[in-house]
């Protein structure tokens, strides 16, 4: 075999380096972790979601803020002061004047006060009759100011709500059932209605009548009964000696 020559040595070196220059192919590097969502961070990461403010409810705006138990004493020393002065309650130009310089409030906002205070008191009076009693120094003094107020329109109240009541419920009663709860009163209107062109319309009224003031009237009608019947037992009784008196004469 014949000796390579050198221009089959400067091929075979040529090849080699063709080979030396070929890379592998690179190994797979692993795939990269594909990149979070936008909206899938972290809330640690994501800075905080600014809170939209709310929107008044309607009727609330430029309402007073709550006041300070303190404010509503003197609102209420206020309100009794004008009330015993001048004998009727402030309006709202009253009030605006007699707490400027003392309180940071409009006339509206503190006639809006004196308002929830009177419906806060009515309930303080309903919670009373059940045993609760205010806690706080403050809340009494609130409470007792309040007393002095309207003590005298909660009678009213009550007694205009049982007449009330009582009409609509005497509404759906008949003369029937009025007569067996109220004999003697209802023998009276009776009588009264027979002697009285607008009969009808009397017992029409008799019917309406509230549960209170009916028996009111039965009782006083009983009692007038029963001082005719001891009425007419004595003149009787005078009348049987008188006759025997006279009897005695005949004889």
């Amino acid at each position: 075999m014949s000796p390579p020559s050198s221009s089959d040595e400067a091929a075979i070196s040529y090849v080699s380096s063709e080979e030396d220059d070929i890379s592998l192919p690179p190994s797979p590097s692993p795939s990269p972790e594909p990149s979070p969502e936008p909206y899938a961070s972290s809330s640690e990461d994501a800075p905080p979601a600014a809170k939209k403010p709310r929107r008044p409810r309607s009727g609330t705006a430029g309402r007073a803020r709550s006041w300070p138990t303190a404010d509503e004493v003197v609102l209420l020393e206020a309100v009794v002061a004008h009330r015993e002065r001048h004998g009727r309650p402030p309006s709202r130009d009253d009030l605006a004047a007699a707490l400027a310089g003392r309180l940071r409030y409009s006339g509206e906002q503190a006639a809006e006060r004196v308002s929830t205070l009177r419906s806060r008191y009515y309930a303080s009076v309903r919670r009373l009759s059940r045993g609760t009693v205010p806690v706080t120094d403050d809340d009494m003094r609130v409470y007792r100011l309040s007393k002095r107020l309207w003590e005298g329109t909660v009678a009213e109240r009550a007694h205009r709500a049982a007449d009330k009541a009582a009409r609509r419920h005497h509404e759906r009663r008949g003369s029937a059932e009025l007569e067996a709860l109220y004999p003697c009163l209802a023998a009276e209107v009776e009588a009264i209605a027979s002697r009285r062109p607008c009969g009808g319309v009397l017992k029409t009224a008799f019917g309406m009548i509230g549960d209170e003031r009916a028996a009111a009237l039965e009782a006083r009608v009983r009692k007038q009964r029963r001082a005719e019947v001891k009425a007419g037992m004595k003149r009787a009784e005078l009348r049987g000696q008188v006759a025997r008196t006279l009897l005695e004469f005949i004889k």
